[in-house]
């Protein structure tokens, strides 16, 4: 098995990317009425699963503010701080919908630091803003890299992705 070169994270705001989203969706979910949806696999949109996560919402959905997105990226630096060099952060793109950090393989469980990240984030937020209530959705997406050209791939979409949202390339100062 080739080694881990580190992670890709992404984590959306809540109500963002919902079951049934014309994206598609890696949402396992039940409901009588339309069945299970294997788990860990790319499902298409679907608007009678949309309808049906729209409706089970108990908050708006959420969009950050400037300061939002500011609070987040001053608890991911806390985050690499307090880690005492557990954790690094190659590139990072923080915008109103969701956030992309691209993770240096450290020997930290990823499961467990993109949790700590999240609850870390959520606390800033509520600590930093106004916003009260969740800030992420439920769970992540990740994806392991093994290979140098699959890591230089992510940062060049992470450092568009900044230039896109009229961001410098690298606008972080907890970048490695």
């Amino acid at each position: 098995m080739p080694n881990t070169l580190g992670y890709h994270l992404v984590k959306s705001t809540y109500g963002q990317w919902l079951p049934g989203d014309d994206r598609g969706h890696w949402s396992e979910a039940w409901d009588a009425q339309i069945g299970f949806v294997e788990p860990h696999m790319l499902h298409p949109g679907d608007p009678v699963r949309l309808r049906m996560a729209e409706e089970r919402m108990k908050h708006a959905p959420v969009w950050m503010s400037v300061d939002m997105i500011q609070a987040v990226a001053d608890s991911v630096s806390e985050c690499v701080v307090k880690s005492n060099g557990g954790l690094a952060v190659a590139a990072a793109t923080i915008v109103s919908k969701h956030m992309h950090l691209l993770i240096p393989c450290g020997g930290r469980d990823i499961d467990r630091t993109a949790k700590w990240i999240a609850d870390q984030t959520t606390k800033g937020v509520h600590r930093d803003t106004a916003h009260v209530g969740p800030v992420w959705c439920k769970g992540k997406w990740r994806t392991f890299v093994f290979d140098q050209s699959h890591w230089e791939n992510v940062r060049l979409y992470i450092e568009r992705h900044n230039s896109k949202h009229g961001l410098p390339v690298r606008p972080y100062a907890f970048i490695l």
